[in-house]
This record gives C-alpha cells, sequence and structure tokens, in this order.
C-alpha cells in the first residue's frame, strides 16, 4: 500500500475506534448486578416434604432441590457387610424449619468421581418417596422417606446446619418426630433403659423405659421407644448401659420400625 494512503487508512482506524468508544459510552445503560439465592431457584426439601406445603410431592414423583447441605455420610457400616453403609442425609441449607431433610437413596454425582462430605452443598433431582413397605411393613402412617435414584450436583462448600434442640418424647410419636427425619437434633437429660439389644453388628439403646410386652412388631402401631443407634458410629467406647444419664446428645434422626437418634462420633454424646 501507499504510504499516504496507509497513513490515511490509519487515521481513519483512530478516528473509527474514538467515535465506536464515544458512542459506547453514552449509550451504556447501567444495570445493577443480581445475586443469586445462595440455595438456588428449586424447592427446598420442606417444600416437598411438608404435609402442610402447597409443593408437597407425591409418592414417586420426580422432583428438583437446590441448598440441600450434605449432613452426614455414613461410613460407619456397623453389619461389616457393606449392607449398612452409604446412605447420605441432607438437609435445607442453614434451616432448622421442620421437615428440612432428607436421605438419599441409590445417588450418583456430577462430577461423576465426587465424593460428598458433610457441609457439601448440592442441587438434587430424583424421585421423592414415602415407603410404607419395602417390604418389611411399618407402622399405619409410618413411612421411610427418601430421595431415591438421585442425581446430586455440587455447588458450593457451606456449613452443616447447626442442630435443633428438641424434646426426646417427640419422637415417640411418628407424626410429630417425622417432621425431623434425616435431620441434626439435640436432647438434653435423656436416661438409656436396659441393656443395649441388636445383632449383626447393630446395637440399639432404649431412651424411655421399655413398655411390660417387651419387643414391639415393626407394623404395631405408635407410640414407640425412640432409641440412640449405631448406625453411623462405633458407640461401644462410650459403655453404655442400664440407667447411664446423657447430658446432652446430638445425632440424625433416622427411622426403621420406630424412630431413633444416629450420633455422628462419639463427641456426640456428652456423659
Amino acid at each position: 500500500m501507499h504510504p499516504a494512503r496507509l497513513l490515511s487508512f490509519c487515521a481513519s482506524l483512530v478516528l473509527f475506534a474514538c467515535a465506536t468508544s464515544c458512542d459506547s459510552r453514552e449509550g451504556d445503560v447501567a444495570v445493577t448486578p443480581t445475586i443469586p439465592p445462595p440455595a438456588g431457584k428449586d424447592f427446598r426439601i420442606h417444600e416437598i416434604r411438608d404435609p402442610k406445603s402447597p409443593n408437597k410431592a407425591a409418592h414417586n414423583a420426580q422432583v428438583q432441590v437446590s441448598g440441600a447441605v450434605v449432613v452426614a455420610v455414613d461410613q460407619f457400616d456397623e453389619t461389616r457387610n457393606g449392607r449398612s453403609a452409604g446412605t447420605i442425609y441432607v438437609a435445607d441449607l442453614g434451616s432448622k424449619e421442620p421437615y428440612s431433610g432428607i436421605s438419599l437413596f441409590n445417588p450418583s454425582f456430577v462430577p461423576g468421581n465426587l465424593r460428598v462430605g458433610a457441609g457439601d452443598a448440592l442441587d438434587l433431582r430424583g424421585q421423592f418417596q414415602e415407603n410404607q413397605d419395602i417390604p418389611i411393613k411399618f407402622a399405619p402412617g409410618a413411612f421411610l422417606v427418601q430421595l431415591s435414584n438421585a442425581i446430586g450436583t455440587f455447588r458450593f462448600d457451606a456449613e452443616v446446619p447447626d442442630p435443633v434442640e428438641i424434646e426426646l418424647e417427640e419422637l415417640a410419636d411418628y407424626a410429630k418426630g417425622s417432621k425431623w427425619l434425616n435431620m441434626l437434633v439435640t436432647v438434653k437429660n435423656v436416661t438409656v433403659h436396659g441393656n443395649p439389644f441388636g445383632g449383626g453388628g447393630r446395637r440399639s439403646y432404649n431412651l424411655l423405659p421399655q413398655e411390660a410386652n417387651g419387643i414391639v412388631a415393626c407394623d404395631a402401631p405408635f407410640p414407640k421407644i425412640p432409641t440412640l443407634v449405631n448406625a453411623l458410629a462405633d458407640l461401644a467406647p462410650l459403655e453404655l448401659k442400664d440407667q447411664t444419664v446423657i447430658k446432652s446428645l446430638t445425632g440424625v434422626v433416622t427411622f426403621f420400625c420406630n424412630l431413633q437418634i444416629a450420633p455422628r462420633s462419639v463427641a456426640d454424646v456428652v456423659l
């Protein structure tokens, strides 16, 4: 290109750039940044679980949940056969609201190699289930509540929700106690009644006096004695026995025939 034409072309580019820049500054529209809600925009767990919620999910309905924080991962395997480990318990981010917890059955994760731990916040989609017969039949109106075949996507690192302090007697009644299912709770000043029982590595401790007729069938109606169980941790070092007083007991509320409290470690049991 001729030097004069090159000089003219370059000058034109500079003028064009300046004009474009000036027009852009004059035409910019102020945009207020929007911070997305930390818990996401899908349903919270309490919305799909609470019987009074307008968004209560039906059995086997496909649901999407966001902002579910891992409360505990069962890695103990008390039966030592690989069949009693792997359950993941999640609860609504930062919530103590009733019905804010659920357990995951047969979950998978994105990315595929993700190993979740307590405090991980997830978005979940899966099949909401309230199982009454699996095939063991439970008491009338009592259900094992799960999110089945859930697909979890890692969201961010969060904090495990603080435990909710409740009265132990609530767990004797499924209708009252089930609102705390899969959530972290604390009960104060409770007493072990009788010696531990169970087989195959499982150990349970009655937290209220035993009925005169002994063991109650799984499908017998509530009320039933709530128990302390070793589903998540080895409790043998505590040497719990009849009339042991527990000043503070923290754990995940679980269900199988009756409502239970499963400490995450011996540190959750203060004698």
